[in-house]
């Protein structure tokens, strides 16, 4: 129980911190001072869900993590309907660009990963289901990309 106590006040002092912090920042900007409240959701996430991990309990892991990425979406989309997060055509083309280069980035990632593991895991079969695993992904996001690639070469 007494390393539940210092991990709330690590939390506490954090998120006093943040807001603190973001509430200077936006003495400039009002504009940011809509990131305190999705800073708190978020800060309360990473501190729940350590308790959770640390004690195995796996249901509020995921309960923590679908609660909070709900909340996240509707705040989203009340800053959406006020006005406070602008999307235009510019945007759109830099998410469009950021994305693509992340996953260009991760294969390589992942194909480098592949190479290696198919020749380390002759010298240490341990390493085999990390092989397989990696294998997988790389499989996986290939024909995910490939099949989105061809859905909206159609639909556009």
């Amino acid at each position: 129980m007494n390393e539940a106590i210092v991990n709330f006040i690590i939390w506490a002092f954090l998120a006093t911190v943040t807001t603190l912090i973001l509430l200077h920042l936006s003495k400039r900007d009002e504009k940011k001072k809509t990131l305190i409240p999705a800073m708190l959701v978020i800060l309360t996430m990473g501190y729940l869900m350590g308790y959770a991990v640390s004690n195995g309990n796996l249901p509020l892991a995921f309960s923590v993590f679908l609660v909070g990425g709900i909340m996240l979406n509707l705040y989203y989309a009340s800053m959406k309907r006020r006005g406070y997060v602008l999307e235009d055509e510019r945007t759109l083309r830099i998410e469009e660009i950021s994305a693509r280069r992340t996953l260009q980035v991760f294969m390589i990632g992942l194909a480098f990963a592949v190479i290696y593991l198919s020749i380390a895991q002759q010298r240490n079969p341990a390493l085999r289901d990390a092989f397989i695993l990696a294998e997988s992904l790389l499989v996986f996001l290939f024909f995910t990309h490939l099949a989105f690639k061809i859905y909206y070469s159609r639909v556009m």
